[in-house]
This record gives structure tokens, C-alpha cells and sequence, in this order.
């Protein structure tokens, strides 16, 4: 990972110095410049391909034409869209289409060999997805190529977020210097450091059991509940811990940008945890997912098909696998359920006030409880994961 080379923190001081070594009018340059040339050096084949997507993608949307033409905008999106699925789901779809040729006795059709995938294009498409949107909504602020470019090319939150809100990250450009910044920063990163290369190496140990077949299958249900249980805490020291980075090293620059993580595992229901799992994940799907598609300004029947839907593309958004997708559906139906318990039947239960402690506890360990299970389904293929369900509840 880039984090943990030395290099990388060398090209963090090195940047840090030329972006307080300017005035601020070029300040944006010089972020954009370190943003492509971080790009050019870890993914070197595509800052051409990405270079030139993005400056189509800022040409169409700065067009007087963005805000009323529909036709444009639909076509700019798709084209972002269709960036991220050529190179990231043109495999799975071929794959899928021919298994469903082969149910009608066809012939399957040549397979796609899985694309190298360029670097961080599931980031950079949503938060172009989100500049395209909300340009044509007009609640950007006015700005030029060398600011939607240190945007784009932002390297701290480039490889693994957070997602960022152009109108949130514009504004940051324009501040002095403050020590105490840097000093903010700087622990920000040794908190990130130490969940990742501490405690998610660590308790990574635990996990060895579900990384192969035969570990599955020879492994006792109590110590593959263990191996689930430290791959839930794996995943989250180490996301959180990338986070924590990105956030202390954009803070080095002077820039906040948002927070991803407030302790998911203390929620009491899954709608409080996603919450506080990924949050800028969570805000762009409500936002640019959700609320397109009604939102709960509906019947809750609609309402649950909107949020199963919006949880199922975050599935599909974290891998191209049908197992991803039944991971984020999984979540949808659990959120779609809870809704319906909040809105109809939990305002006719009444809980005595000593009780409240209690089932405020059974309320987290349930829902953690459920989020390790269906990470099964995130862990490993669909056959590989029923047989990991039926290990665990010794079917």
C-alpha cells in the first residue's frame, strides 16, 4: 500500500513544501500538478486515459448548455458511467450473459478478459458523477480547470476516499498556513498508522481460516465465528485507518475533508450504521442514488425497493461480483425491514426506563452480529460463502 513506503511520505513533505512556497492563486496548480504526478507514478498507463476523461468531462459541463439541455447531461454522466463500467464490470456482465445463453442452450459468447482496472476510478467517477450533477443544479461555486483538477486529482483521498464535495473542498484552497494544522494533521496520520499496521496486521492473524477452502471446511464453527468476527475488525482498523491518513494528510494542506467512520460497530440499528460505516459513501448514494429514485416520499413498498436498490449498487460499487451485490442487498433488505419496524411498530412498544440499558446492548450486539454474518458474502464468492454460513450455523 502507498501509505506504508517510504516515498510516498518523501512526496507528502515535497509537495507540502511547494504548496506553502506559493501564493495562493497557485496553490491549485500545485496540488493538480502533485495529483498527476502521483497518478503517473503508481498508475502510470492510465493519467493519459483519466488526464483526458476528466477534460471532456469539465469541457461538456462547463457548457452554457449543462443546465438546460437534459440530452447533455444524460450523455456526460453515461459517459463517466461507461468509463467505470468498461474497465471495472465488462468481465462480470460477459460472464453473466453467457451463463444466461447457456440456460437456453446457446453457445456462450467469447469471454472479456478482466481489465487492468486504472487506479482509483471508482473514486474519481463518483465524485465526477457529483461535480457533473451539481453543476447543472448550480451550487457549485464559480472556479477554473486548475481547481476542478486539484479536485480530481486530490492524492490523499485519491486511492480509497473519502469522497469529497467539490463546494466543501474549493473554499479550503484559499487558507493561510496554520502550525496547527500540521499539528492536527500529523496525529491524525499516527492514529491511521497505528490501526493499520498494529491492529488490523495483528488481528489479521485470526483470519487465516477463511482464506482458503479446506480452512473452512476443517476449521471448527466456534473459531470460524472468531475468523469472521477478526476480519470485521480487519476491515474496519484498516479502512478507518486509510481514513484517518487521507484526513490528516489533507489537513497538512490546510483542507478538511469529510469523516467516513464514527464507531459503526456501537450502532443499534443497521440504519445508524451505515450512518457511521463509510459515511461519504452513504451521503453520495443518498443523494445521487436514494432521492432520484423517490426516496421515502413514497409507499413503503416503494420506499424499501429504493433502499435495497441504493444498498445493492454500493455492492456492486465495492466489486465486480455478483457476491458483492448480494452483500449490499442483504444490508437493503435489513434497512427496509428496520423502516418498517420504526415506523410501525416500535412507537407502540414501551420500554421501561431500567430496561433501556439492556436492550440498548442486545440492540448492538444484534446488529453487529448481523453485519459480520453477511460479511460471508463480501469475504467470498456466492457458492464458497453459503458453504462458510452452513460451517458456522453447522448445517
Amino acid at each position: 500500500m502507498f501509505i506504508t513506503d517510504f516515498f510516498y511520505w518523501f512526496f507528502v513533505g515535497a509537495a507540502l513544501i511547494a504548496y506553502y512556497a506559493v501564493p495562493v492563486r497557485i496553490r491549485p496548480f500545485v496540488l493538480a500538478g502533485a495529483g498527476i504526478a502521483f497518478y503517473s507514478l503508481y498508475a502510470r498507463p492510465f493519467v493519459l486515459l483519466i488526464g483526458a476523461e476528466l477534460l471532456l468531462v469539465y469541457a461538456l459541463v462547463r457548457s452554457s448548455r449543462i443546465r438546460s439541455s437534459r440530452p447533455l447531461f444524460i450523455t456526460v454522466v453515461l459517459l463517466a458511467i461507461g468509463v467505470l463500467v468498461y474497465f471495472k464490470y465488462s468481465g462480470m456482465l460477459s460472464d453473466t450473459l453467457n451463463e444466461l445463453l447457456r440456460l437456453f442452450d446457446f453457445n456462450g459468447l467469447p469471454r472479456l478478459e478482466n481489465l487492468l482496472i486504472p487506479l482509483a476510478l471508482s473514486y474519481i467517477t463518483f465524485e465526477l458523477i457529483h461535480y457533473i450533477v451539481e453543476m447543472r443544479r448550480g451550487t457549485l461555486p464559480e472556479h477554473k480547470l486548475q481547481h476542478f483538477l486539484s479536485f480530481s486529482f486530490f492524492f490523499p483521498t485519491l486511492v480509497a476516499g473519502p469522497i469529497k464535495q467539490f463546494q466543501m473542498f474549493m473554499p479550503e484552497l484559499d487558507k493561510p498556513f496554520e502550525g496547527r494544522n500540521l499539528v492536527a494533521g500529523s496525529g491524525r496520520i499516527l492514529i491511521g498508522l497505528f490501526k493499520k499496521l498494529v491492529l488490523a496486521d495483528t488481528i489479521n492473524l485470526l483470519v487465516q481460516p477463511l482464506n482458503t477452502q479446506q480452512g473452512i471446511m476443517q476449521t471448527e464453527p466456534g473459531v470460524l465465528w472468531l475468523a469472521l468476527v477478526a476480519y470485521s475488525l480487519v476491515i474496519y482498523f484498516d479502512f478507518s485507518g486509510y481514513s484517518d491518513i487521507a484526513i490528516g494528510t489533507a489537513r497538512l494542506f490546510g483542507i478538511v475533508i469529510p469523516e467516513n467512520f464514527r464507531f459503526p460497530y456501537a450502532s443499534r440499528s443497521i440504519a445508524e450504521f451505515w450512518n457511521r460505516w463509510h459515511i461519504s459513501l452513504g451521503k453520495w448514494l443518498t443523494k445521487y442514488v436514494y432521492f432520484p429514485l423517490g426516496g421515502s416520499r413514497t409507499t413503503q413498498l416503494k420506499t424499501s425497493f429504493n433502499l435495497i436498490a441504493t444498498l445493492g449498487v454500493s455492492g456492486l460499487w465495492h466489486g465486480a461480483s455478483w457476491h458483492f451485490v448480494v452483500w449490499g442487498l442483504s444490508h437493503g433488505v435489513m434497512l427496509a425491514i428496520h423502516r418498517l419496524y420504526a415506523k410501525k411498530l416500535k412507537p407502540a412498544i414501551k420500554i421501561p426506563r431500567w430496561a433501556k440499558p439492556a436492550t440498548g446492548t442486545l440492540a448492538v450486539l444484534g446488529t453487529f452480529t448481523f453485519v459480520v454474518v453477511t460479511r460471508v458474502f463480501f469475504i467470498l464468492p456466492l457458492y464458497e460463502a453459503w458453504v462458510l454460513l452452513g460451517r458456522l450455523f453447522a448445517w
